[in-house]
């Protein structure tokens, strides 16, 4: 077997030092063209912003609140980030700050021009999460000084773009928490009325009736009329009326507390419509690059060029088989 092996061996040594030539030649030829071609090929430079998601609720304007607007966020947020960063409004709006179909040389009148706009701006501008949760935001142009514009503004249309999302979905909540306040001060509003009546009327709280009865025999035998039938008032209003006040009064504190809660709330909610915050944390912002990121010119001609060799002892073996198998048939 060893004999055999080393038999096929020297056969195939012979063969390739036999068509050394024409392997040369076809080698030669892609190094050549492959030389040519990689020269021909537009050079891009790379330019790379990094930033840290932040946590989805941490916009959140409560003091005693554990989150901060610098907490870093998990992978769900900068799931998240991902989405927010391949939207069509932050690409629409590189479009026209940067007339990208002009840039990038398509017809925007043609039919397929936004497909092949789409194709250009996916292979131009990447976005990849890193293992940290960071958010790799890589531009590649032409041109080093608007890749690294692109880059840094696609972090500041973050901003925007997720603020925007935030007073968007804070609208309608804040809206109902608004209408739910002016419920309850009108709730809050006719029970104190109707507390104001009762006290006018005479009906005085819990704590004050505890001595009222002592107090009504004590003006009685000191001689103090007036004061006798003042308290023999009260004490008959808050007989007939007491359970009720009692209601106004427990219905006016729960209210006021619950307006002192639903307050807090509509702070919240209107903080929220109106927020205006940075929403990702800023590791790196991209910088201008001094040396191009694409085409590996070396790699591709080394590539074509070992191709080309394997390629030529394939084809010239394929040949020599193909005229052993023609002269067997003969």
């Amino acid at each position: 077997m060893s004999q055999e092996q080393n038999l096929n061996s020297g056969q195939l040594i012979a063969f390739l030092w036999k068509k050394r030539k024409p392997i040369m030649i076809i080698t030669a030829s892609a190094l050549f063209v492959s030389v040519v071609i990689s020269l021909m090929m537009t050079p891009y430079y790379m330019s790379r912003a990094v930033v840290f998601p932040t946590k989805s609720n941490s916009v959140d304007y409560n003091t005693n609140s554990r989150n901060s607007v610098v907490e870093f966020g998990d992978e769900a947020d900068a799931e998240r980030l991902l989405q927010v960063l391949i939207s069509p409004e932050i690409r629409d709006s590189l479009i026209h700050k940067y007339d990208l179909y002009s840039h990038y040389e398509i017809d925007s009148s043609d039919a397929h021009a936004r497909f092949e706009f789409q194709k250009i701006y996916e292979g131009n501008i990447k976005f990849e999460r890193t293992r940290y949760n960071s958010i790799n935001i890589d531009v590649y142009d032409t041109d080093p000084i608007i890749a690294t514009d692109i880059a840094n503004d696609i972090v500041r249309l973050v901003d925007t773009v997720m603020n925007r999302m935030i007073r968007q979905r804070s609208v309608g909540p804040m809206h109902a928490v608004q209408h739910e306040v002016s419920l309850i001060k009108t709730e809050m509003g006719d029970y104190s009325d109707r507390l104001k009546n009762l006290s006018d009327s005479g009906v005085v709280s819990k704590d004050e009736r505890q001595n009222m009865n002592a107090v009504y025999l004590e003006a009685k035998r000191s001689g103090d009329k007036d004061f006798a039938e003042e308290m023999k008032r009260k004490i008959d209003a808050t007989q007939k009326y007491g359970t009720d006040y009692d209601i106004y009064s427990n219905l006016s504190e729960f209210f006021a507390l619950r307006y002192s809660n639903i307050l807090d709330v509509n702070d919240q909610a209107s903080q929220y419509a109106s927020t205006n915050i940075q929403q990702t944390i800023r590791h790196s912002p991209a910088e201008i690059p001094d040396k191009k990121a694409k085409p590996k010119r070396a790699i591709i001609v080394l590539f074509a060029t070992f191709s080309a060799f394997l390629f030529s002892i394939f084809l010239l073996l394929g040949i020599e088989k193909f005229r052993e198998i023609k002269q067997n048939n003969l």
